[in-house]
């Protein structure tokens, strides 16, 4: 009362509090300046549910020190890879719960405007998102933004414009998860990991690719002699990517493929062709300068001489 907020929303910060306890590491990160505090709420929100002390410690120390290199987004990623690998049962458990928590809020806004929330399964989102962004994409151009179409396109939908689905959803997936041996989590491309079973739903849904791993347990090379990427080519770049762009913090999804060593020096092979928004193609190509290794990791370097480096997706 005293600090006029609810009531629940002081006993939220109390029980966050116990982050201090629960990721002494990270506390430390936070203390020291070298993440802030939102980083530290995803990653606490995601090992919370772990309840044993000895795994939260071991997906800590995973990501103590890659934490202060990554944004908000791909630490929460990160962090939900690992908490699947640690616990796939609970992980899976955990799932099938939240998604009984599925709804539909509407909040009021001001100036005659609502925000309208839709909590559905990562799959479904997706697969949502990437065909409001497709009719968006095929309008005539004209005065509104991309925002609005997709807005626009979407009300369409909702009040029951009849148009085919024409997207498609990347899921990953091992042999043994998707012929029911063990419960590992697949990997949704441009969201991170989603239970078993919606996995192997999704792949009953549509064609398969093989996808052999390196030592690195990366997707490995597919190789075309053209200057652009073949279909795919491109699904497989999705698949190594994870669907986003490589760019460094960037969590846009992938829009154009682009050679990392300028074509024809630079030949279409996956190690030598990645995924980016389109704003970043167009940077790289201004003034920053690109690397790769051979284990698939990227260095960038601005016009003012800073670097910095991404990793492909581990499976």
């Amino acid at each position: 009362m005293a600090i006029h907020e609810p009531e629940q929303s002081v006993v939220r910060l109390k029980e966050f509090s116990a982050v201090l306890d629960r990721l002494p590491g990270m506390a430390e990160l936070l203390r020291r300046g070298e993440v802030d505090l939102r980083r530290v709420e995803v990653m606490n929100e995601r090992v919370v549910n772990l309840g044993c002390p000895e795994l939260i410690a071991q997906v800590e120390e995973a990501l103590l020190e890659v934490a202060p290199e990554l944004n908000r987004t791909q630490l929460a990623r990160r962090t939900s890879g690992l908490v699947a690998q640690a616990d796939p049962e609970g992980y899976e458990r955990r799932c099938q719960k939240a998604r009984a928590g599925r709804r539909v809020e509407c909040t009021p806004l001001p100036d005659g405007m609502a925000k309208l929330v839709w909590i559905l399964p990562a799959a479904e989102a997706d697969r949502i998102h990437q065909q409001i962004c497709a009719d968006a994409k095929r309008l005539p151009k004209d005065e509104r933004t991309t925002d609005q179409k997709r807005c626009d396109v979407l009300l369409d939908r909702v009040m029951g414009a009849s148009r085919e689905w024409n997207v498609r959803t990347f899921v990953t997936v091992s042999m043994e998860t998707l012929m029911g041996l063990t419960n590992d989590p697949g990997q949704l491309a441009g969201y991170g990991p989603i239970s078993a079973d919606a996995a192997r739903a999704l792949a009953m849904r549509g064609p398969w690719r093989g996808i052999l791993l390196d030592e690195y347990r990366h997707a490995a090379a597919i190789s075309v002699d053209t200057y652009r990427p073949t279909a795919l080519l491109k699904e497989f770049g999705r698949v190594r990517d994870g669907g986003v762009c490589t760019a460094p913090g960037c969590n846009n999804p992938i829009q154009e493929f682009d050679h990392v060593v300028p074509w024809p020096q630079g030949k279409t092979v996956a190690t030598q062709v990645d995924g980016k928004c389109m704003w970043h193609h167009h940077r790289k190509h201004d003034d920053y300068t690109v690397t790769r290794d051979s284990d698939g990791t990227c260095h960038w370097t601005t016009p003012l001489g800073r670097e910095y480096t991404t990793t492909p997706v581990e499976y």
